[in-house]
């Protein structure tokens, strides 16, 4: 049966495959190649009235090349000071201001009053077994006590890794706001499960910050 299949010669394969290709399906025009080329010839015939207007007007051509040097090297100032502005000694304001807080307490959220209140209610959620919501007040509290002592500076833009970069590495409190925040990105942002016992930790630990800074705060006023 092989030997009877008869296999057409090299001419008939070509004038078989040529039929096929002239087929109307194959023969669409392309658009946009022919914009690309109709684009291309504008430029270039652009290009052509410019030269001819350069070598008729000198004077004028020297200093628009001029003018358009000057307005390229803004642009590249300008692009980067927007790519390493933060990284220079003058750092750009932000084009989101801090917010006007009426209260210091906005912090929380409207979640308590006060630093001591939020910390209280941060115990009894963990007694609740609350994690989450606990650790959320926790974080909030302590933001809110560090922005007090001027550690950071709050804002409703700014990352939780923005902060731990603001807070001083030296500041006494900057050991368990690391670990407050790391515990705080697990619970809140992943919702993955944390240790009871560290939460339960980080948020007494909290919980004496509050008293310190109250104790802080009445003696400041005596």
């Amino acid at each position: 049966m092989l030997a009877a299949a008869q296999v057409p010669d090299a001419e008939t394969i070509r004038n078989v495959t040529r039929q096929i290709i002239n087929q109307p399906e194959f023969n669409e025009p392309w658009p946009w190649l022919e914009k690309l080329v109709a684009l291309g010839n504008m430029i270039k015939d652009w290009l052509n009235n410019l030269e001819a207007w350069a070598a008729a007007n000198p004077q004028l051509a020297r200093v628009l090349a001029i003018l358009v040097v000057i307005l390229l090297l803004l642009l590249l100032i300008h692009l980067l000071y927007l790519a390493f502005g933060d990284l220079m000694p003058w750092k750009r304001s932000r084009s989101n201001p801090p917010p006007l807080r009426s209260s210091r307490w906005e912090i929380l959220q409207g979640a308590a009053t006060n630093w001591r209140e939020a910390a209280e209610l941060a115990l009894r959620l963990l007694q609740e077994g609350n994690l989450r919501r606990a650790v959320w007040i926790a974080h909030r509290v302590m933001l809110g006590l560090l922005d007090e002592r001027g550690a950071i500076k709050f804002a409703g833009w700014k990352t939780n890794s923005y902060y731990l970069r603001e807070c001083a590495a030296s500041h006494p409190w900057y050991a368990t706001f690391t670990e407050l925040t790391a515990v705080y990105e697990r619970a809140v942002y992943a919702h993955q499960a944390t240790a009871a016992a560290s939460v339960e930790h980080l948020v007494h630990r909290v919980d004496a910050m509050t008293r310190e800074s109250a104790q802080g705060n009445a003696n400041e006023v005596r």
